[in-house]
């Protein structure tokens, strides 16, 4: 229904590539994708947080049946800990304060759980400055490298060996051009952070720690659409336990459901746009006007921001130093924008935690539009 432009694709393929690789895009699409890039002066450090948990970080590979056949899915957890964390470089020049491999904290109860979904053709760790940042303020947060066609990244090495650059194109703009009809080869996505779900919250090491009462889902993109099918708008893969959805940037969490899914959704949900993505055009509609179609169809309550001088790619980190990557992820100023309002959405929302209204009523002048329905 709604398409994508291949220069669109083409620079989505460019900034997957020139984050997490560590070398330049290949020259043969370097000029059309040299026309489209701005020179925004950004940096990318994480936003600092008020710390309430220190933060544990590993990396987990589930093993698990999916119609006859075992796979495999690395995920990376933030978590709180009750070790000492330090200085961890991710990728790049995006370093956080965790604990690698630190024991969980056992001895303060439960806590709430976030499954996140990256984009398309990215990793887990593609919007760390959210996730760590969330597990400081006492959340268990999982992040699935999900089995996309083609990726770019992940969580485990970083960087792909040989990545198949024009088949990852391809695969993408028929992602932007597919429709309700088509989305059935893109539902391993919502299988696998239905996975990471189950698996996080049954199985050792955390299931004692998540209260199961107390569950959020995310994403970013693409990660939209997948974090979606689990709030109502798919009745098969509807969870129950899920309290509240959160989307950065998302086209595809409009034109791969129709609006009478997404008036299904059951829920509270928060949904982010850039200020400077809301013209660009997925096919013949723009992201404000996917963006809007989502937010009004969504129940109350539900919130809309615009993220002042945002692209899409502003959601995420850089897991990269290569030329031209500054200008393809957030900010510092963005992600503490980001981080301030999505916390207190999920703290009031998820975890049931009073005095978020402060917060979430506010003007920001990291943000040129804040409209809720309540």
């Amino acid at each position: 229904m709604y398409g994508v432009t291949k220069n669109y694709w083409v620079y989505y393929i460019y900034i997957l590539f020139q984050v997490i690789m560590k070398k330049p895009f290949p020259a043969i699409l370097m000029l059309p994708i040299a026309m489209l890039c701005c020179n925004a002066n950004q940096s990318v450090s994480s936003a600092p947080a008020e710390t309430k948990y220190n933060v544990g970080y590993m990396v987990i590979d589930f093993q698990y049946m999916q119609n006859g056949l075992q796979k495999k899915l690395a995920v990376a957890v933030w978590y709180p800990t009750s070790e000492i964390p330090k200085k961890f470089q991710y990728g790049g020049p995006t370093w956080g304060n965790v604990a690698l491999n630190g024991k969980l904290l056992t001895n303060a109860g439960t806590f709430p759980f976030m499954a996140f979904s990256h984009g398309f053709g990215g990793t887990g760790l593609g919007s760390q400055f959210f996730t760590e940042a969330l597990a400081s303020h006492g959340w268990i947060v999982a992040c699935p490298d999900h089995n996309d066609s083609h990726s770019i990244g992940r969580i485990e090495g970083g960087r792909v060996e040989k990545p198949d650059v024009k088949g990852t194109v391809e695969a993408a703009k028929e992602i932007g051009a597919s429709t309700p009809e088509d989305r059935e080869k893109y539902m391993f996505r919502p299988e696998e952070l239905q996975t990471v779900i189950e698996i996080m919250s049954t199985a050792t090491p955390f299931a004692r720690l998540i209260d199961t009462t107390r569950i959020a889902v995310g994403g970013h993109s693409f990660g939209g659409f997948t974090s979606l099918a689990l709030c109502g708008t798919m009745p098969e893969y509807f969870d129950h336990r899920i309290k509240a959805a959160l989307m950065f940037s998302t086209g595809a969490a409009s034109y791969l459901f129709t609006e009478e899914e997404l008036a299904s959704v059951k829920m509270p949900t928060m949904l982010y746009l850039g200020s400077r993505e809301r013209n660009k055009k997925r096919g013949d509609k723009t992201m404000k006007e996917l963006s809007e179609t989502i937010y009004r169809n969504m129940p109350v309550p539900k919130y809309f921001l615009e993220v002042r001088g945002a692209t899409h790619f502003s959601f995420n980190i850089r897991l990269s130093d290569g030329a031209g990557t500054r200008a393809l992820s957030g900010t510092e100023k963005q992600f503490e924008v980001i981080n301030r309002y999505s916390i207190a959405f999920l703290e009031k929302y998820v975890a049931g935690k009073p005095g978020q209204d402060e917060i979430l009523n506010s003007k920001n002048r990291m943000l040129t539009k804040l409209n809720s329905t309540k």
